[in-house]
């Protein structure tokens, strides 16, 4: 399928200024190289220093088995969420519509849901209208395999954007606007251009 140019181009100079953002915002001793962390907690990872992706793996809220590597080639936005977590339910309009513009470019949105009960995340999810999966993760284990350093608090919403080589190319550990949200995935394409 075509893409068209312009969009991709913006995407691609947002990127670009938000590199150059933290790039310049610096580093904190013991950061590991290749390692951007803005003053938001935003971290952005080169790509030559970027960490392979746990294969996320569990069931979705109606009992089929998921994972990461299901979406292998794609830019994937894996959000960690519960349905009691406050700052969730404002960022969760913002994921379904990324998600709803983003799906024919290869760009998807799964989810990583915290709540203790299938029923929760399920009524959660119709509320919202999400139109993407989340793997059940009520005990938090699936965050627990990431590399160390990749996130600033065990709170909630996460946010990581895995490149289409399954590699980790961002980490957001607050609430995401649209805005950030595209320069965050606009980052990551623009390290591995997609071979059309």
């Amino acid at each position: 399928m075509k893409r068209p140019l312009v969009p991709f181009l913006a995407a691609l100079a947002c990127a670009a200024v938000l590199i150059g953002a933290l790039v310049t915002s610096g580093n904190d001793p013991g950061t590991p190289r290749g390692y951007h962390r803005s003053k938001d907690g935003t971290l952005l990872i080169d790509v030559e220093h970027r960490p392979a992706a746990p294969d996320f793996t569990g069931f979705d809220v109606d009992g089929r088995p998921l994972r990461l590597s299901d979406y292998a080639g794609k830019t994937i936005v894996v959000n960690a969420w519960a349905s009691w977590c406050e700052s969730c339910r404002k960022e969760t309009p913002v994921m379904v519509s990324f998600h709803q513009r983003m799906k024919e470019q290869d760009v998807v949105v799964l989810g990583l849901n915290r709540d203790g009960s299938p029923g929760a995340a399920r009524g959660f999810a119709e509320k919202f209208q999400m139109p993407y999966p989340s793997i059940l993760d009520p005990r938090g284990k699936q965050l627990l395999t990431l590399p160390k350093g990749l996130l600033t608090t065990q709170g909630l919403p996460v946010t990581l954007i895995v490149d289409e080589r399954g590699r980790i190319a961002s980490t957001a550990s607050e609430a995401l606007g649209a805005g950030r949200l595209d320069e965050l995935v606009g980052a990551a394409r623009a390290g591995y251009p997609a071979a059309r």
